[in-house]
């Protein structure tokens, strides 16, 4: 069966020969379309509206393999891989074979999707797939109709609501990407929501490409994000966000943070167990808006001092 898989994902196990300065930690799989996904997401390289190549999603590049060929030299390198789904016909069929083939090797799996019957989530369960990934993306209804979703906000929190039901709490991660247009507000307001019914956030930074509608769309400053990282870390602790956030002013009241330590956390790759995405939205060398390792985290008083009111 043909898939796509990131070019880190190839490398690690040695079937690109490239240097990684931070390896992935897990193996990156996208469904296979030679048309990419009919959904129309302004953003996205795979989208319908999109003149970008198929081999890419985000910056990254996705060659196409043959699923068996790489199935062996999987389990070497990752102890978890994650699926993402296009829309395509019978898509859903073909994710839950992939998901069924990664598990018989022992490979926890992951899958990231849009809204799909409960009956499928429970038979993705039933194959070994134990967190699923939602790709909401916008932090309001207004948002995700100017950009293309292939459904609603609400539908997108409804559908993840009812896969906590099937998964667990803490075991559906929702996706939501900084600067596509959301107001500071309208983020920290979706960030509440999705803790509130049970699922997690794992955060994107906006990151244009050549060939979609969004190309020319900058990407958020790394303060405007820093700030995004911030408020996921308090509301993923049940904490009052308002509290430390001066909305109008778009700044930290850090002094209310206490011991900041703890907070350099925030900065980290969000997603599932072991995800940490390496240069999914920058480049080496460049400004790290997800930190991939805990070695690479920067001084976080020097940044709250930035953030600060």
């Amino acid at each position: 069966m043909r898939v796509r898989a990131s070019i880190g994902t190839l490398a690690a196990v040695g079937l690109e020969g490239i240097r990684m300065g931070v390896k992935p930690g897990v193996a990156y799989l996208l469904q296979y379309s030679s048309g990419g996904c009919s959904a129309r997401c302004a953003f996205c390289t795979q989208s319908s509206v999109s003149r970008s190549g198929r081999d890419l999603l985000s910056r990254v590049v996705w060659p196409v393999v043959e699923l068996e060929e790489i199935l062996p030299a999987l389990p070497k390198a990752f102890s978890r891989a994650c699926v993402q789904t296009v829309i395509k016909e019978d898509f859903v069929e073909e994710v839950y074979e992939i998901a069924r083939s990664l598990a018989s090797y022992g490979l926890r799996v992951s899958v990231s999707t849009t809204p799909i019957p409960r009956r499928d989530l429970e038979r993705l369960k039933e194959v070994g797939v134990d967190y699923l990934g939602v790709g909401l993306d916008t932090a309001s209804p207004e948002l995700s109709e100017a950009v293309g979703k292939p459904y609603g906000y609400w539908e997108y929190l409804r559908f993840a609501s009812e896969a906590v039901k099937v998964f667990g709490v803490g075991r559906v991660v929702v996706h939501v990407i900084v600067g596509l247009g959301e107001r500071l507000e309208d983020l920290v307001s979706t960030l509440k929501l999705i803790y509130s019914i049970g699922a997690k956030v794992s955060l994107f930074a906006f990151t244009p490409v050549r060939g979609t509608p969004m190309e020319n769309r900058p990407k958020p400053s790394l303060r405007y994000y820093r700030l995004a990282q911030v408020a996921n870390y308090l509301a993923s602790r049940g904490l009052d966000v308002g509290r430390f956030l001066d909305f109008e002013r778009g700044c930290l009241r850090s002094e209310r943070l206490g011991e900041p330590r703890e907070l350099a956390r925030a900065l980290l790759t969000s997603g599932c167990p072991g995800c940490n995405r390496p240069y999914y939205t920058e480049s080496p060398g460049g400004e790290l808006y997800n930190v991939p390792s805990e070695e690479l985290l920067p001084d976080i008083g020097g940044i709250l001092s930035r953030l600060s009111c």
